[in-house]
């Protein structure tokens, strides 16, 4: 069967639809991918999707990934699909279609709920019989108007089943601002320079999470299958992907592994890993890692093999946060332990510290903010620090309480955003537009921090914020985004010539 698969991304990076495709063309179908590379969240026209034209003619099935700060765009692609070969079946799935299916079966034929690594090959055979709704499991379609969902199959146990996602240069193209093939160049021109200024390759080495976070959908899988255990690759087949990709692609310089908490890993597991990857790939890798499994003796066994970033969550400086709104079971303390105990490596092994914050939640009081503000401008200037904005997705226990708290629309596909504080270009604050807000935009910066702790102390004492408040805020959006942003990428870039 010939098959187009269409996601849309910031960056090329390896997502659920690379693994479906490789999935497919194993059993013997026809696959090609469209990539949407835009930053913006609302498709503005500047891409002429009629360009998708031709590879439609040739196809049986378009599948879609579906994330939901990019759904706009999506839902418009769809629609033109529909007016121009109105035949044609649509599968959407990913992530806001687990999150959200009944949503999404406005649009497509048919939704995947669930994990799709074992269903989509029964799910295509049984299209390509003409099937109109398959009875396979984990997929939801419309009949007569009303959704009808298949059985449910427990999470996916062997990972190591799975083939490597992998982009198919001869089947693969992008869509910005016009269509072209995926090139080994073009490849490298996506390939985003994150979360280090180098060429990064991102996968994931295991499945689920430790914890269950009101914001995030998560939680979801937990709701469908009354928990959601953590599943691990074995060493070995992360081992076989990393030395298949290097290989392929010579231009990747940091491996990203972005698995929520790579420290859940068994010690032992850890020691394999350090041991084979530094013999077999031995190049500079990240992590994301969390205050709750965090020990020292893990991080040592990593260090000496590669580990160059940690990245931990903190979310919020603020307990009541945590505790009252994002449901994260993590103190805010506990944080501080573990980056105070991450503190010596940064010089004896060059290892640089990365947390997250979440900024813009509508249950967050000034109070809430000024402790978060706290919690930063107490951070060394050598720790990097992401600010994302709060992203109320469907399927999550937060965007449920939002809509009840009036902040929000059901199904609003108008009220999704991208999580990027530097979104657009331009600081997309919509619960928390303050001037509190603003301080802790500004003491993100590293180079910031370097000032001295009084002159924070002055910024951010009541007096001076109730007056600094009478200026409008759009002021203050334009000197954060004009100055600071340029200021900061300047310092970025010989950070990275001087690293190197």
């Amino acid at each position: 069967m010939k098959i187009l698969m269409i996601t849309a991304v910031d960056f090329l990076v390896h997502t659920g639809s690379g693994l479906i495709a490789s999935i497919l063309r194993k059993e013997g179908h026809t696959v090609r991918s469209v990539f949407l590379i835009k930053s913006e969240i609302y498709f503005d026209g500047k891409d002429d999707v009629s360009l998708l034209k031709e590879l439609l003619k040739d196809t049986d099935v378009v599948m879609f990934s579906v994330y939901s700060p990019f759904l706009l765009r999506l839902i418009r692609v769809t629609e033109f699909i529909r007016e121009t070969y109105p035949w044609l079946k649509i599968i959407w799935g990913g992530p806001h279609c687990v999150s959200a299916p009944e949503l999404s079966l406005k649009y497509a034929d048919g939704v995947c709920f669930a994990e799709g690594d074992h269903v989509v090959a029964d799910l295509v055979d049984k299209l390509e019989k003409g099937i109109e709704a398959p009875d396979t499991p984990n997929m939801a379609f419309n009949r007569i108007g009303k959704m009808v969902k298949n059985d449910i199959l427990p999470p996916t146990s062997d990972l190591d089943f799975l083939p490597f996602p992998d982009y198919d240069l001869d089947n693969d193209f992008v869509l910005d601002k016009d269509l072209r093939p995926l090139t080994m160049e073009t490849l490298r021109g996506y390939t985003p320079n994150l979360p280090l200024p180098y060429k990064s390759f991102f996968t994931i080495t295991s499945r689920g999470c430790p914890h269950l976070c009101s914001y995030c959908n998560n939680i979801r899988y937990f709701q469908l299958h009354g928990k959601n255990s953590l599943r691990f690759r074995s060493v070995d087949h992360v081992m076989a992907e990393l030395e298949h990709m290097t290989r392929k692609y010579d231009f990747y310089e940091i491996m990203a592994l972005v698995d929520d908490d790579f420290l859940a890993r068994p010690q032992k597991d850890l020691e394999e890993f350090a041991r084979k990857y530094k013999t077999k790939i031995n190049l500079p890798f990240v992590i994301n890692i969390s205050a709750n499994t965090y020990q020292d003796k893990k991080v040592e066994i990593l260090l000496d093999s590669g580990l160059k970033l940690v990245n931990m969550g903190v979310q919020s400086g603020s307990q009541r946060v945590i505790d009252d709104v994002f449901k994260r079971q993590v103190n805010v303390g506990k944080t501080k332990e573990a980056l105070n105990r991450m503190k010596p490596y940064e010089k004896k092994n060059n290892l640089k510290i990365m947390l997250d914050f979440i900024i813009d939640n509508p249950y967050e009081t000034t109070k809430d903010i000024m402790e978060t503000y706290g919690y930063i401008v107490d951070l060394p200037p050598g720790i990097i620090v992401n600010m994302y904005l709060l992203s109320l997705y469907p399927g999550s226990p937060l965007y449920d309480r939002a809509i009840n708290d009036g902040f929000l629309q059901p199904f609003d596909e108008k009220s999704f955003r991208s999580f990027l504080l530097f979104h657009k270009n331009r600081v997309r604050i919509r619960y928390q537009n303050n001037f509190e807000t603003f301080l802790v935009m500004v003491a993100h910066f590293g180079w910031v921090r370097r000032l001295p702790k009084s002159f924070f102390r002055v910024i951010g004492a009541t007096g001076f914020r109730r007056l600094a408040s009478l200026i409008p805020m759009p002021v203050y959006h334009f000197i954060f985004l004009n100055f600071m942003f340029l200021v900061n990428l300047v310092i970025w870039k010989i950070g990275r010539k001087t690293d190197r």
